[in-house]
């Protein structure tokens, strides 16, 4: 496909300083625009052939509104958000334009699209989504179609639900006045990355685990529920000290996850840990 001309719509995440690279490096003109930037979003949208909204989550019904009325017909739009049920809902609403909600699974410091996962849910596809897709195919990203309801309730549990375990581990620490330096010297394997893993979720931008923790529906009104009910269920089995109970609940979830899983995790984390203690 001929040399496309590529508008991000920036209002506050960072996220499209990679995609900036990344189509520039295939050879694509891209500008980046935002409320502050000399050519504003409502003009750019009028020229580029691929329009992508890679803004806050709070943000993006409001910059799809304002802003897709403006485009001309047979572009490509893409939105970048966490969340897709309600931008996917809202470009529902627009058929005269190409339009793929998507969901690139990693942040701006990674250095190339190898082995990254990215969601995405066709509303009206054509030559210039199988164009881009094609290109991250090449560069060995994983695209894996899913419907925006299914994405968000995954996203709950994969993202939400852990940061917010990290965030309670975070909270422990400050409250007890525990840097995790001390702890590293005495950790365990598992212990060991979850300290890091802890570690690079504060390293990041609160306003965007904000807006994961109160903009997933799904998340707020189930699986908060979920963690809150058993939490006090397992709070119980621990305070009473019923032991066959508790290790009846850990070997009920062992068996759901089964042998291979748990097996292959094994030896990846134990590599993962050796590289670790090199490196720690």
């Amino acid at each position: 496909m001929k040399n496309l001309k590529i508008v991000i719509i920036w209002w506050t995440s960072k996220f499209w300083q990679f995609w900036q690279r990344y189509f520039e490096g295939k050879w694509h003109e891209v500008i980046v625009s935002s409320k502050n930037t000399p050519i504003k979003p409502e003009e750019a949208v009028k020229l580029w052939d691929i329009i992508i909204f890679s803004v806050s989550i709070r943000a993006t019904i409001s910059a799809i509104r304002e802003l897709i009325p403006l485009i001309p017909p047979n572009r490509l739009i893409m939105d970048f958000t966490w969340i897709k049920i309600e931008a996917t809902d809202e470009l529902r609403k627009y058929a005269l334009w190409e339009v793929v909600a998507t969901h690139p699974m990693f942040g701006p410091w990674v250095k190339s699209l190898k082995g990254q996962n990215i969601a995405f849910d066709p509303v009206l596809k054509w030559e210039k989504w199988e164009y881009i897709s094609n290109l991250w195919k090449d560069d060995e990203a994983n695209l894996i179609e899913l419907e925006s309801s299914k994405h968000d309730e995954f996203v709950a549990i994969v993202q939400s639900s852990v940061h917010f375990i990290n965030l309670l581990i975070g909270h422990i620490l400050k409250k007890r006045d525990i840097h995790p330096d001390k702890l590293m010297a005495i950790s365990t394997p598992n212990s060991r990355m979850q300290l890091l893993i802890l570690s690079r979720f504060l390293n990041q931008e609160a306003k965007l685990y904000a807006d994961m923790q109160m903009c997933n529906t799904v998340y707020k009104n189930e699986i908060i529920p979920e963690i809150k009910e058993y939490s006090e269920y397992l709070t119980k089995i621990i305070t009473d000290k019923e032991e066959a109970k508790f290790e009846e609940e850990f070997n009920s979830v062992k068996d759901f996850i089964g042998v291979e899983f748990l097996d292959n995790a094994l030896k990846i984390t134990s590599k993962i840990d050796e590289e670790l203690k090199r490196s720690v």
